[in-house]
């Protein structure tokens, strides 16, 4: 597992569930809406199987859909 590819597949899913509910996003935000998704302020703090089920959640809602190529099997 490629934790850093997922890093970055959380931030750019909460970054555009941000933006399309409230319009913009701050990096200030970031750890309350991953709390909020996961129970967790940093991804780093993240389980591989957290990782991989906060990312599956985002892509359910939607918020991955412009990158869903680059979501690991």
């Amino acid at each position: 597992m490629n934790r850093s590819t997922y890093y970055n597949l959380i931030h750019h899913g909460i970054e555009s569930m941000l933006t399309d509910r409230f319009g913009h996003f701050s990096e200030p935000q970031f750890p309350e809406y991953l709390s909020a998704l996961s129970g967790k302020e940093s991804c780093l703090a993240m389980s591989d199987e957290e990782l991989m089920s906060a990312v599956d959640n985002l892509r359910c809602e939607g918020y991955l859909e412009d990158i869903k190529s680059s979501i690991p099997d």
